[in-house]
């Protein structure tokens, strides 16, 4: 037994690899040949105006913003940690509206 493949298989194989590493090779010489000239001009950016104003009442200063966005953040964190120790100590519940119970059947 030998490791060899047969001669019929291995000679489509090679020719196919043959024709695809010469389209790679015109294609990669295409590129450095091209790359002197550009093959399409292109048009200028166009400047698009900006319709959208901030409102009277927004915050239209980012340092403002970041400012009240901080306090905001610390009125949540002192709102969190009131509720935390509310829940840590005992609770009462008391059940004020409740169904009568379902008489039991024998």
């Amino acid at each position: 037994m030998s490791n060899q493949q047969e001669p019929t298989k291995s000679r489509p194989q090679t020719l196919l690899l043959a024709a695809i590493a010469t389209l790679l090779a015109v294609d990669v010489g295409a590129r450095f040949v091209g790359q002197d000239a550009p093959a399409v001009e292109a048009e200028p950016a166009q400047v698009v105006p900006v319709a959208y104003q901030p409102e009277p009442g927004m915050l239209s200063n980012p340092l403002d913003q970041r400012r009240r966005m901080i306090a905001e953040l610390q009125s949540i964190d002192s709102r969190l940690n009131s509720i935390e120790s509310t829940l840590k100590s005992r609770i009462r519940v008391e059940v004020t509206n409740f169904p009568k119970p379902a008489p039991e059947k024998e």
